[in-house]
């Protein structure tokens, strides 16, 4: 159900539609989002995400803390870390990582302040 007026928004995975994410680069049509809540201008809301199969983030860096949910699928770290479904990650701001899935993957994600790109030389183990 996607429902919203000028006190509640209500979407679900199902029902929302689903657009290519170019902050985030990738092929075109492997990262998918519908912004629940997301302000460009200040980095900082909430919006639904699908990596396809074999989909990754450009390597990124957040001014603010980035926090996701694992709804369905598995998500991997550059690091190595694996992100499983049911798991709730939160990320400290300024650190920088990329991420990939290879069975494809869906999340509920929030930002807490703007994204930039960044070189794969920037990316720093997060543990």
């Amino acid at each position: 159900m996607q429902m919203s007026s000028s006190r509640r928004t209500v979407v679900s995975f199902e029902d929302c539609k689903f657009e290519p994410l170019p902050m985030f680069g990738g092929v075109e049509g492997t990262l998918t989002w519908c912004n629940v809540s997301y302000d460009e201008a200040t980095g900082c809301g909430s919006y639904l995400l699908i990596m396809a199969p074999g989909a990754s983030s450009i390597p990124h860096r957040h001014a603010g803390r980035e926090e996701f949910f694992v709804v369905e699928g598995e998500l991997v770290d550059f690091d190595g870390q694996v992100y499983r479904v049911g798991d709730f990650v939160s990320l400290a701001a300024g650190t920088a990582h990329t991420s990939l899935t290879t069975q494809g993957c869906k999340l509920l994600v929030t930002a807490w302040g703007r994204t930039q790109r960044v070189s794969i030389d920037e990316l720093e183990p997060l543990s």
